[in-house]
Parts: C-alpha cells; sequence; structure tokens
C-alpha cells in the first residue's frame, strides 16, 4: 500500500508504504517486509501509532516431518531479522536477530530453545523501577530461552519457560508459568506465576507477579470470568470481575467490577 496526508506548510516526510511477500508452505516458509511512515505523516483518526521510522523484515522457516512419527510431529527451524531505522536511516532505533527451535510431539507438547541478539537505542533516560534510572544510549542484548508446552487436550496444560540474558549493561534472568486446569467443560482456572531478577550497574531489583483466573460457562451465551494478581514486588493485589450475556442473538451485556488494594491500604474501585 501507499498512503500520503496533506498537511498545510509540510512539504516532506508526509507518506508511508510498505510491501510484503510471504510463503506459508509445509515445509519451508519466507517473508520478507518492508515498511516505512514519514515524519510528518498525519492521517488524523488515530491508526498511526509511531511515525518517522522505516523497518526491514526477513525470516525464513524450515518443518521437516520424521519419516518414523513415533513420537515427534515436526521440527521446526526459524531464522529472522528485524532492523529499525529512523525514516532517513541516520540512526538504528532497533535490530532483533532470532533463531528458534522447536519440536512438536505426537501428543500436542512442545518443547522450543530460542536465542535473541538485540540492539535498542534509547533516546533519553528512563526509570525502570523505582530508584533505577537506565541512561540514554545503545543498548546489545543476548538472550537464551526455553520453554515446554502441555497440550490443550489435557486436563493440566501449561506453558514453563526459563530465561536468562543481558540487559542494559548487566543481566537479566526469568521464569514462568502459565496454565489451564479445567476441572469440568464449563469450568476452568488459569494459574500463571511470572518471575525476574534484574541487575544493572545502576541498582539490582526483581519483578514477580502471580495470576489466577476462573472462568464458568453455564451457558453457550453467557460466560463469567474472574481475574485475581498480586504483584509482591509492589505490594499490591488487583481484581475484577465479568459477566458477558448474549440475551439474545447480536445483543449483548456486560457487567465488569475491578478493584485493587495497595500494601497502604488505598483501595480504588470502579463498576
Amino acid at each position: 500500500f501507499y498512503a500520503k496526508t496533506d498537511t498545510p506548510g509540510v512539504t516532506s516526510g508526509t507518506a508511508t508504504y510498505r510491501g510484503t511477500f510471504e510463503y506459508l508452505g509445509d515445509r519451508y516458509g519466507f517473508n520478507v517486509e518492508h515498511l516505512a511512515i514519514g515524519q510528518h505523516f498525519d492521517p488524523q483518526v488515530g491508526y498511526a501509532r509511531r511515525t518517522d521510522f522505516r523497518r526491514n523484515f526477513a525470516e525464513a522457516r524450515f518443518t521437516p516431518r520424521p519419516k518414523r512419527r513415533n513420537r515427534v510431529r515436526k521440527y521446526t527451524f526459524l531464522g529472522s531479522m528485524d532492523y529499525v531505522t529512523d525514516a532517513k536511516v541516520t540512526v538504528l532505533q532497533n535490530k532483533e536477530l532470532r533463531g528458534l527451535f522447536q519440536a512438536e510431539f505426537q501428543n500436542s507438547d512442545n518443547y522450543t530453545l530460542e536465542y535473541l541478539g538485540d540492539y535498542e537505542w534509547l533516546a533519553k533516560p528512563f526509570t525502570i523501577s523505582p530508584g533505577v534510572v537506565v541512561p540514554a544510549g545503545g543498548y546489545h542484548y543476548r538472550n537464551l530461552r526455553t520453554s515446554y508446552s502441555l497440550g490443550q487436550q489435557r486436563m493440566v496444560s501449561g506453558r514453563v519457560s526459563v530465561g536468562h540474558g543481558s540487559l542494559y549493561n548487566g543481566s537479566k534472568t526469568d521464569a514462568s508459568y502459565s496454565g489451564r486446569i479445567a476441572l469440568r467443560p464449563q469450568i476452568a482456572v488459569e494459574p500463571s506465576i511470572s518471575l525476574n531478577w534484574v541487575d544493572l550497574p545502576y541498582g539490582s531489583f526483581s519483578a514477580r507477579l502471580l495470576n489466577a483466573r476462573f472462568i464458568l460457562t453455564p451457558s453457550p451465551r453467557m460466560i463469567f470470568s474472574s481475574l485475581v494478581q498480586y504483584n509482591l514486588s509492589g505490594h499490591s493485589i488487583t481484581s475484577s470481575a465479568r459477566l458477558r450475556w448474549e440475551y439474545r442473538p447480536g445483543s449483548e451485556l456486560f457487567l465488569v467490577r475491578s478493584e485493587e488494594h495497595t500494601s497502604e491500604l488505598q483501595s480504588h474501585l470502579n463498576l
């Protein structure tokens, strides 16, 4: 596509365009893309969330299926590159090199090993955690992550992930689990936990988050869900409950309640 806006007094940087090619075969896959948005592109309707950048993306995939499929259904080898600069190609803003290996088993379980090599340009300092400020500049990262996912057909399914690598001239280690427990076809619980330990030259901190979602579907036209989230690092608890009822085709009623409590016993309620 190609699009251009007309702003009085602005003569350059008002266009955007994108071209992409995809081949999505079972054994091989390719994807290339070029996207550019000018500095003064102004559509006035809100769908351009970011301007003044140029992106080049390429991805290649090889997915063989072993002849003897006693345990493994298919393997996936994937590599990609994402390269983002400003619109005039004078400043490198982001670069990502990704390599992935995945094995899909006959029971629908998955094992994944992923490597990420990143570069990020920070135009100005920002606070990543209370009392920890990351200076402006360019940062290189290298991260390795491995995960195992249980198939959705199990009563207890989910994904366990562990990763380690560099972050803002320091290091980061993370571990997470997100899953689903199907108590009955109409009742399910989705627990999750996310743990992050960050050690930077500017300070160290941890981020720990616990979630639990409860889902009840008494009928095909009604669903009730509730979420409780506990931030161990921020000492806050957030909860919400939502009822969706399609009382007739095309007409729906939503009731939502949310609440937040902090360690200072302050609360905020929305209804």
